[in-house]
């Protein structure tokens, strides 16, 4: 996972992260960031049971949607933040940055992608994990 947080203080989540969430997780992340509003970016969204996986490809037809938050704190606060979050990810994403669209252009943001193999999950169509 990448560790380095002092340029990007933004966060992109789409499944048990998103502010409808009641996940303890995502109540954590609510206390501690800002939520800026909603965003895309262009890849494929699979439903791995009780919760969601994405899979980046700037070459993509189809979108990933959800919810963008802003770090307000410290670089040293984001990074205990973002160790956290990893810790819950678990080894099954990476955290990269990937450029997601908003209504006023796009914004760098950290976000959390599958990194397994997808062909045995079903996919959603409609990019977004809450309907």
């Amino acid at each position: 996972m990448s560790t380095s947080t002092t340029s990007f203080r933004h966060l992109f989540v789409y499944g048990t992260l998103l502010s409808v969430s009641k996940h303890p997780i995502a109540e954590f992340l609510r206390r501690n960031t800002q939520l800026v509003g909603p965003g895309f970016f262009p890849g494929r969204l699979y439903d791995l049971g009780t919760y969601p996986g994405a899979v980046f490809n700037p070459e993509a037809d189809s979108f990933v949607h959800g919810e963008i938050y802003f770090f307000p704190e410290p670089a040293l606060k984001n990074q205990k933040l973002l160790r956290t979050l990893d810790d819950y990810e678990g080894d099954e994403y990476d955290r990269i940055l990937v450029p997601v669209q908003t209504a006023n252009g796009f914004i760098q943001c950290w976000t959390y992608v599958f990194n397994q193999p997808t062909e045995s999950f079903p996919r959603i169509f409609s990019g977004r994990f809450f309907r």
